[in-house]
């Protein structure tokens, strides 16, 4: 081998071995280096706390970590000191406290909704971790909440934990959680049933719009399946679909029987459901039968009290003759003209006031004459022949046949009680023609187009399923008169319930007319004493428009109060009101009535006529149930604190052997209207210049509905003697006065707008 070769092999031996010698020395140097920084990351976690403790060092310790920081300059040195420095204070035995733990929680959270939180929500967990060891975290657990959530778990578990549990700060994931249903759009659909849907929208659905502005949501309806289709931020759509769930399960639902085995028709059974806040739908296993389902136990009550009104009112109102009255003549003129022939037709009626709860209000007409405004005269006056009281118009029955009206009100008046007192009244108001009512849709538009002769109207409503109704309403006479006496009362009316073997609804143009004699209780409690003129001064002030259009409360005592004079003494004005419930001011009578409804189509108000026979009940023969709840209500009225709501009159009651049903539970305003001859409106000083025979004494009454929150007026003659032949003359030419239409201004007129404009034009 020759000499160069010889010399390249040795150099590379030499450059192999001093590879692997430096390969070792790094090995070495790695291998220490890993070992020191683990050892020291096991002793993180049990790291002693810094805090009051004595600041001795020992000297075996010192040395070490002085010499550590001289070989490892940079981040080392400082984890070396706090070590060392910590050690001490483990080494001197002093356990840190929850003060201690405050010292590290700021004075101010953050807003969690900002970037500030989650930086010093970062800071507080970098800072508690190395303050503190696991041991020291998980005992301040134990001290401030008494429990730790498992016993294995990591130092960052036991932090979170004390900012959460003690010092209350939400953990990053809630916040991002909030952030993200707060901002999050999301859709779900919450299934609800028919009568689910109804509890939940309420009245004209009031409910649901509040819940949808409540929880900030967007809520619209689903159908196939039904269901209500939520869309809005995570966080709101969840919380709504809570309060669906928790509405739901407060729901209840009963069955109930009708005291009369009569299904309500559809309509009424959605005005019924409107009115009481409640659904209800007939059980077709069963006629009359009723399924309920309400919010609560008070809903429920009322569904069933108005249920069986209806159903009673429906069965009353079949059972009413109708009779017709024509003039004699085919113009109000009094002489026949061709150019105006005497023909009739169905106008729309838009009543003022809310029609009653039986009626369909899909289209209400009534019967009135056409072209009466185009003839030369266009008025009528009360004493011409045209009237009731001249006897020359025509009374008719179904069959065209003329009866005597007379006749067929008095007809076995008392049924054989001759100590009764028996009354004839006459009620102002319109006979109303409603569609039938499978018909929900509003129109103007009535069901006989057209104007016809009256003969053929009256056959056509015969073979017609359209349903007559009387509706009782203040005549145009007394629009600018001055209310007197008035009175607050309370009454309640119950009917007798037909039985199974009574005769079952007659048609109401039968032939020959003959009156459905009713039984009928009647409780009337005067709440305001008789002897002090109350409202004497106010019923001047106050005109007779708006003390009968407002609707006054039985329990609304606040009103009695103002209406003291202010002559009375200051002891008279301190006395409680229960006097007001005195026993003189409690009436109750009992007897039979019997309804007859006369359509006058050639004047602008029809007529329904009552005749009574009744007798006073005194206390010991009045029926338990009311006496019970006359108890009550004076409690109720003396703010007794066992009564702290109105009672509920019984819905059904017995006496004599005989079932009654509610009719009428109202508050009614009464007052006594005098209206002159000449519809000029009346003075203070007329009642003395006025005659019998030229004053009409009519008796208005405001009646409020309790159960139904709906208003009505009421207007009535009475006949002072029914035997008397004067006294019916005066009854009927009452009824003409009230009835007929009024003065017309003259065509140089200038006709104003004002209140009392209804009676006479303002010439200018």
């Amino acid at each position: 081998m020759s000499l160069p070769l010889l010399r390249q092999a040795r150099i590379s031996q030499s450059l192999s071995a001093a590879r692997r010698t430096l390969s070792r020395s790094r090995y070495r140097s790695t291998s220490s280096a890993h070992a020191q920084r683990s050892q020291r990351d096991s002793r993180n976690d049990d790291a002693p706390v810094p805090g009051p403790s004595s600041r001795q060092r020992s000297a075996k310790g010192s040395q070490p970590t002085v010499a550590a920081s001289h070989d490892s300059p940079g981040p080392s040195e400082t984890t070396s000191r706090v070590e060392a420095y910590l050690a001490s204070i483990n080494a001197s035995g002093v356990e840190p406290t929850l003060e201690d733990l405050n010292r590290s929680k700021p004075h101010e959270q953050p807003p969690l909704h900002s970037p500030q939180y989650v930086q010093e929500y970062k800071e507080l967990m970098n800072t508690l971790c190395r303050s503190f060891t696991k041991e020291q975290l998980r005992k301040f657990l134990v001290k401030a909440i008494g429990h730790t959530r498992g016993s294995h778990r990591k130092k960052v578990d036991y932090a979170e934990s004390i900012l959460q549990d003690i010092w209350r700060w939400p953990s990053l994931k809630q916040v991002e959680k909030a952030k993200r249903e707060r901002t999050e759009v999301v859709t779900k659909n919450y299934p609800v049933t028919a009568n689910e849907l109804f509890l939940i929208l309420g009245p004209d659905g009031k409910d649901l719009l509040r819940l949808s502005k409540d929880y900030d949501v967007h809520i619209s309806l689903q159908q196939n399946p039904m269901a209500l289709r939520v869309e809005g931020y995570h966080g709101r759509v969840q919380e709504l679909g809570e309060r669906i769930f928790t509405l739901k399960k407060g729901f209840i639902e009963d069955t109930y029987d009708l005291p009369s085995s009569v299904a309500i028709p559809q309509d009424m059974v959605q005005r019924i459901s409107r009115l009481a806040s409640a659904y209800i739908e007939n059980d077709p296993s069963a006629p009359g039968k009723l399924r309920i389902f309400a919010r609560d136990e008070r809903h429920l009550v009322a569904a069933k009290r108005l249920a069986s009104r209806a159903v009673h009112e429906m069965e009353e109102t079949a059972r009413t003759p109708l009779l017709t009255y024509l003039p004699s003549s085919s113009s109000l003129s009094g002489e026949p003209s061709p150019l105006y022939p005497h023909h009739y037709a169905l106008f729309p009626h838009l009543s003022p006031r809310p029609l009653p709860f039986t009626m369909n209000t899909s289209g209400t007409f009534r019967l009135r004459r056409v072209g009466q405004w185009l003839t030369t005269v266009s008025h009528e006056e009360d004493d011409t022949r045209e009237g009731l009281a001249g006897s020359q118009g025509r009374v008719g029955d179904s069959a065209e046949r003329k009866v005597d009206l007379r006749d067929v009100l008095l007809y076995d008046v008392r049924g054989g009680d001759h100590t009764s007192t028996v009354t004839l009244k006459a009620s102002m108001g319109h006979m109303l023609l409603t569609r039938p009512s499978e018909e929900q849709q509003a129109t103007l538009i009535p069901p006989l187009t057209g104007d016809h002769s009256f003969e053929k109207i009256r056959q056509w409503i015969t073979h017609n399923p359209v349903k007559l109704t009387f509706v009782p309403d203040i005549p145009l006479p007394l629009w600018n008169t001055t209310p007197d006496r008035q009175q607050i009362k309370h009454r309640l009316v119950y009917h007798e319930l037909p039985s199974e073997f009574s005769e079952g609804p007659s048609d109401p143009l039968s032939v020959p007319p003959t009156l459905h004699r009713k039984k009928i209780i009647s409780l009337e409690l005067n709440l305001q004493d008789p002897t002090e003129p109350k409202r004497a001064g106010r019923a001047q002030a106050h005109t007779a428009e708006r003390d009968l259009e407002e609707g006054l409360s039985v329990f609304d005592l606040q009103d009695m109060e103002d209406a003291q004079p202010p002559s009375l003494s200051p002891s008279s004005q301190a006395e409680p009101l229960n006097t007001v419930l005195d026993p003189s001011s409690v009436q109750c009578w009992s007897g039979v009535e019997a309804d007859l409804n006369l359509m006058i189509p050639d004047r602008p108000m029809d007529l329904q006529f009552t005749v009574r026979s009744a007798t006073v009940l005194p206390v010991s023969q009045q029926p338990p149930e009311l006496q019970t709840y006359v108890d009550e209500l004076r409690a109720y009225l003396e703010s007794s604190e066992s009564h702290p709501q109105p009672p509920s009159p019984p819905l059904l009651l017995e006496h004599a052997g005989v079932r009654y049903i509610l009719s009428s539970n109202s508050s009614v305003r009464q007052s006594e209207e005098v209206v002159p001859r000449k519809h000029s409106g009346r003075s203070d000083h007329d009642d003395n210049s006025d005659s019998q025979e030229d004053v009409t004494r009519a008796l208005c009454e405001s009646h409020m509905d309790l159960e139904t929150n709906q208003k009505s007026m009421h207007c009535e003659v009475t006949c002072e003697d029914v035997e008397s032949e004067e006294a019916w003359r005066l009854f009927l030419r009452d009824c003409d006065r009230l009835s007929a239409l009024r003065q017309q201004p003259k065509m140089s007129s200038v006709v104003g707008f004002g209140r009392h404009d209804h009676d006479h034009a303002d010439v200018v």
